[in-house]
C-alpha cells in the first residue's frame, strides 16, 4: 500500500500488486524533517539499547558461570522471571521513578528503561551460552601466563560471539519496535521515535493511509535486514543453548 498511487489506495477490488508503482508517498514522509529526525532518534535509541544490554548480559552471564556466587541457579531464574511482566504493568511505576531522577523525555533514560526490559532474557540467554565454553581452555591459558581478564577476553569472548550477536538482534529488535516504554517516557515531539511518529499521519478528519504504509515499510526493512544478514548466528546461539 506505500507504494500505491494515491487513488489505488482505495480503489475495489484492490490489486495485490501496485500497478504502477508510485514512491510519491515514500518521498513525502523523507521530506517531512520530523519523520528523518524520528529515525535517527530510534538509530540512537536502539544502538544504545544493543550496546548496554549485550555487553552487560556478556559479563553477567560469564560471571555466573565462572564465579562461585552462592545460589547462582536461583538468581539466574529470578532474573528470567522479570521477563514475565509485560512492558505495560512496568511503565507507570517506571515513569515515576524517572521522574524522580530527572530522566523522563531523555534519551538517555529511554536507553535504561528499554534495556532493563531486555536484560533479563539476555542474561538467561548468556548464561546458557558460557556453559557451553569449555573452562579448561581459560585454565590452560592462566596457566600459560595469562591473566583472568585475558583469558576472558582472548579466549571466551572469541567463542560467546554467536550468543552475543543473538543478543544483540533480540535487544535490537526490542528496541526498534518499542512502543509503551517510550510513549509513557517521551513527552516532547522532538524526542519521539518512529514508532510513536507514526501516529502524526493521523489528522483530525482523514487517516494518511499511504504515508503510514510507507512509513511502517521503512521502519521495518532495516530490522528485516539486520536479522537476515545474522540469521546464522541467531540459529547458532539458540542451539547452543537450547532455547
Amino acid at each position: 500500500t506505500g507504494f500505491r498511487t494515491e487513488a489505488q489506495v482505495f480503489a475495489l477490488p484492490s490489486p495485490l500488486v501496485p500497478n504502477p508503482v508510485s514512491f510519491e508517498h515514500v518521498t513525502t514522509i523523507f521530506r517531512d524533517t520530523s519523520y528523518l529526525r524520528w529515525y535517527v532518534n530510534t538509530l540512537v535509541f536502539a544502538g544504545g539499547v544493543v550496546f548496554l544490554t549485550t555487553s552487560t548480559a556478556t559479563l553477567a552471564g560469564y560471571g555466573l558461570t565462572r564465579i562461585d556466587i552462592p545460589r547462582k541457579r536461583l538468581f539466574a531464574r529470578v532474573i528470567l522471571f522479570g521477563y514475565m511482566f509485560p512492558a505495560i504493568l512496568l511503565a507507570i511505576p517506571m515513569f515515576i521513578f524517572w521522574r524522580q531522577l530527572g530522566w523522563v523525555n531523555s534519551m538517555w533514560g529511554l536507553v535504561l528503561a528499554q534495556t532493563a526490559t531486555a536484560l533479563p532474557f539476555s542474561i538467561w540467554m548468556m548464561w546458557k551460552f558460557f556453559q557451553t565454553v569449555p573452562v579448561s581452555l581459560e585454565e590452560s591459558a592462566q596457566m600459560a601466563g595469562a591473566s583472568r581478564f585475558q583469558a576472558f577476553y582472548e579466549i571466551a569472548l572469541p567463542l560467546a560471539k554467536p550468543g552475543m550477536i543473538a543478543v544483540a538482534i533480540f535487544s535490537f529488535a526490542i528496541a526498534w519496535g518499542a512502543y509503551t516504554i517510550p510513549t509513557v517516557l517521551l513527552t516532547s515531539n522532538s524526542k519521539w521515535v518512529l514508532t510513536l511518529g507514526l501516529y502524526s499521519f493521523t489528522q483530525q478528519e482523514s487517516v494518511l493511509w499511504g504515508q503510514i504504509m510507507a512509513a511502517s515499510t521503512m521502519l521495518v526493512l532495516p530490522t528485516f535486514a539486520f536479522v537476515y544478514y545474522l540469521q546464522k548466528y541467531i540459529l547458532r546461539g539458540f542451539r547452543a543453548t537450547r532455547i
